[in-house]
């Protein structure tokens, strides 16, 4: 009797001991958890390479943006130097041409003193054809009236006043021509009908070019004897001009 309820308490006893949570359950619910923190682990760096990729391309992005912008501005600062060096050169043009404007009114301002006044001519008797000469000078300031060929010649280019007298013997007459350049600007008879000698004066007012030369001109005259009565008393021959205004 005893030797059975032992072999039944030997058969009962395995089963009565085991726990519930065994070594094979833990390590079953171990090797679970690791699965389940790899998977884990393989999703975060999944998220994590994704992110990295995502930085990646983020900073390449804006890279090339930097390089776009930096040469952006480069072309800027290119084209601005260029617009700035054309501007400063047109200011540069733009301020010569007004000092040179400015030059040229300072220059119109102080008007250069040329003045010639000359009487007695050479030849009381030119033929026509002939230039009148007048030797002697009263005024040249500027020295541009000469007394051995009576020829004016202008130093500056502008407007100038000129004027002749002629004094003509009794019952004679003169044409005469103020010249230019061999042209023509004034042509005028003084004709005296009485025995007694009369002087007759004109002005012209001519626009000269540096080296334009003026004279006085035998057009026509009476056909023969004495034509220019002179003295210093009373009755003198002359030629005159004056600068007014320079071109």
């Amino acid at each position: 009797m005893q030797s059975i309820l032992l072999i039944c308490i030997m058969l009962v006893a395995p089963c009565c001991t085991e726990p519930h949570c065994s070594k094979f359950h833990y390590e079953e619910s171990l090797l679970e958890k690791m699965i389940r923190t790899e998977i884990l682990v393989q999703n975060m760096k999944k998220e994590i390479g994704d992110i990295q990729n995502q930085v990646r391309e983020s900073l390449a992005n804006l890279k090339e943006e930097t390089n776009t912008w930096k040469t952006e501005i480069e072309t800027l600062q290119e084209n601005s130097k260029t617009k700035l060096a054309e501007l400063s050169e047109k200011a540069s043009s733009e301020l010569d041409k007004n000092m040179q404007k400015v030059d040229d009114l300072k220059g119109r301002a102080v008007l250069p003193n040329v003045v010639f006044n000359a009487k007695k001519v050479i030849n009381d008797s030119p033929g026509s054809g002939n230039t009148i000469v007048f030797t002697e000078i009263i005024l040249n300031l500027g020295e541009a009236y000469s007394p051995d060929t009576g020829v004016f010649t202008a130093p500056h280019g502008g407007t100038y006043l000129i004027t002749v007298q002629l004094c003509v013997d009794g019952s004679k007459y003169i044409d005469y021509g103020l010249v230019v350049d061999e042209v023509y600007m004034n042509v005028a008879r003084y004709q005296d009908n009485h025995a007694v000698v009369c002087c007759y004066g004109s002005t012209t007012t001519v626009s000269l070019k540096p080296g334009s030369k003026v004279w006085v001109k035998v057009v026509n005259r009476s056909s023969s004897g004495t034509l220019l009565y002179g003295s210093n008393s009373n009755y003198w021959n002359t030629f005159t001009g004056v600068l007014i205004r320079v071109d």
